[in-house]
């Protein structure tokens, strides 16, 4: 019987031989700094379902348009038809540009919460509350507090009973 490498015998498998975050399919998520966190979008959601920022910059493009086209209406009709009809997608188009190749940010949700002395090695956590950047747990050390180092070599310290919120990484 062969024993691969990098199996958890505890149930957990190791996400890389690094310990680098991965997404579901194994791709190392966008975003992912040097410092080892992974910056999200995704800081909206409803229940388990994660609202694209794309989407939210495009009704913020459809609000100041229909905005600027209330004030232009009775001098340029035209140009405010155009504008409601433009900018939207404009919008969602920049945002989708900005957050795949000008600074990277992978969807993530969260998943729950636990306490800080229930943390892992593996776990995906908010790094600072229930939006933000996330890190991957590395190691777990327990005092009067929790101190958890985060892969590239951070580190958060909790109280033992502080809520944590546990993300997944979707992009």
């Amino acid at each position: 019987m062969s024993i691969e490498d990098h199996v958890d015998l505890f149930g957990r498998p190791a996400d890389d031989a690094d310990g680098r975050p991965r997404l579901p399919d194994g791709r190392p998520p966008r975003g992912l700094t040097a410092g080892g966190w992974v910056r999200t979008t995704g800081w909206l959601q409803f229940g388990d379902w994660p609202v694209s920022s794309a989407l939210m910059a495009t009704l913020l493009g459809m609000l100041g348009a229909m905005v600027c086209a209330v004030l232009l209406v009775g001098t340029f009709p035209v140009a405010a038809g155009v504008l409601v009809v433009v900018v939207p997608p404009l919008f969602g188009a920049a945002w989708g540009i900005l957050t795949t190749f000008v600074k990277p940010a992978s969807l993530a949700r969260n998943i729950g919460t636990k306490p800080a002395e229930r943390l892992s090695p593996g776990d995906v956590v908010r790094l600072y509350g229930s939006i933000g950047p996330v890190g991957q747990v590395v190691a777990v050390t327990f005092a009067e507090s929790v101190r958890v180092a985060f892969h590239g070599g951070g580190h958060r310290t909790w109280t033992r009973r502080e809520v944590v919120h546990v993300a997944e990484l979707l992009s």
